[in-house]
């Protein structure tokens, strides 16, 4: 669970052409002290995403001040499963929001625009990665390591240190990562091959 302190939140409507965002879309604005360790899942928001569609879809929200305190603040524009990522921190590039979304140096900032209607493509690849994230949950419970582990090579993923700082798995071609970035990448994944050596773990039922 993340740690947060000086949290502040605020809701804006998008202000932008109608031409470029519909009338369903509305800014989010988070800003708290994180640990060094924690990315988008210290948000407590998962997101995922592939070459199929630009934005990022939320699969998960999990236990976080910042969307609980958000969500009763602004019950007219909540953060919930199922809304679409626009935008990050001004960057529309589907890998450039995924980097804006991490933490810098113990601060972060969180500047989001959300639609709430998915189109067609961004529905279907939804209703996929929610289905493949309850098999990557399951799929990474059984693969946690002890908290005390170690590792010199950093985490293939975010390329920071990999310690006992927060959850590790560690694959059966064993390399190992931080949960949420594994769990970030095999949602996004239409079969389990591990990011770093591409060795086949499995497929999706």
């Amino acid at each position: 669970m993340a740690c947060f302190s000086t949290l502040r939140w605020r809701a804006s409507r998008a202000q932008v052409v109608p031409e470029q965002v519909s009338e369903s879309a509305f800014r989010v604005h988070l800003q708290a002290e994180l640990l060094k360790e924690e990315t988008w899942n210290g948000w407590g928001i998962v997101v995922s995403s592939d070459e199929a569609i630009q934005e990022l879809v939320i699969v998960a929200i999990q236990q976080s001040s910042a969307v609980k305190n958000w969500n009763l603040e602004h019950p007219e524009c909540p953060i919930e499963v199922g809304q679409a990522i626009l935008e990050v921190n001004g960057k529309t590039q589907r890998n450039e929001m995924l980097q804006d979304g991490e933490n810098h140096d113990g601060k972060a900032l969180l500047q989001m625009l959300i639609d709430v209607q998915l189109t067609p493509r961004q529905r279907s690849f939804f209703k996929a990665a929610i289905q493949r994230y309850d098999v990557v949950d399951e799929f990474l419970e059984a693969a946690k390591v002890a908290h005390d582990v170690c590792m010199v090579e950093p985490c293939p993923v975010c390329q920071d240190a990999v310690d006992g700082s927060s959850d590790v798995v560690r694959l059966s071609c064993g390399h190992h990562f931080h949960r949420h970035c594994a769990q970030r990448w095999f949602v996004s994944q239409r079969n389990f091959r591990c990011p770093s050596c591409n060795h086949l773990l499995g497929g999706w039922s």
